[in-house]
């Protein structure tokens, strides 16, 4: 038997993009996708300096908001809100039926309430040995019209 190693490496495009098959020739023998797929959303303002943005991984269904940032000097403007309203359009229109993320901070729940998220799960000595907090919402269902997510709304 030849020897065999493990080891952590960075991003790699190629690595990416050979699980990214594999995994896929998988879900065709199997019937079931386990696959997830990273999306990003950008908001830049008049000039396409990039002032705020969000990550999120789209599985199953299952759109799960991981990143949400917006520069210091451009906050309290409403930008978190458009882009926590992209989000779930964009997560809608690509096929997920639910929304969720994970935080530690509650002054999130309350922004994320207003759009009709709600907490799910506490979970203690989570992160960081904090305490984290797991908020979802469900989306309702998208008509069916092939639009691209990219050409849905500028959310200005």
């Amino acid at each position: 038997m030849s020897e065999l190693t493990i080891r952590e490496i960075d991003q790699d495009e190629e690595f990416s993009e050979w699980l990214s098959d594999v995994l896929h020739d998988e879900a065709r023998t199997t019937g079931r996708a386990f696959q997830s797929k990273d999306h990003h959303l950008v908001l830049a303002n008049e000039i396409g300096d990039w002032i705020g943005g969000l990550r999120y991984a789209l599985r199953g269904g299952v759109a799960h908001l991981m990143e949400l940032v917006v520069v210091a000097e451009e906050r309290h403007q409403g930008h978190a809100h458009r882009l926590l309203a992209a989000f779930e359009e964009h997560a809608g229109l690509s096929g997920a039926h639910l929304v969720e993320f994970w935080t530690q901070d509650l002054r999130s729940e309350a922004l994320m309430a207003a759009f009709g998220w709600r907490r799910v799960l506490e979970r203690p000595r989570y992160i960081g040995e904090e305490t984290w907090y797991l908020l979802e919402k469900e989306l309702p269902p998208m008509v069916a019209d092939h639009t691209d997510p990219d050409e849905v709304q500028s959310w200005e």
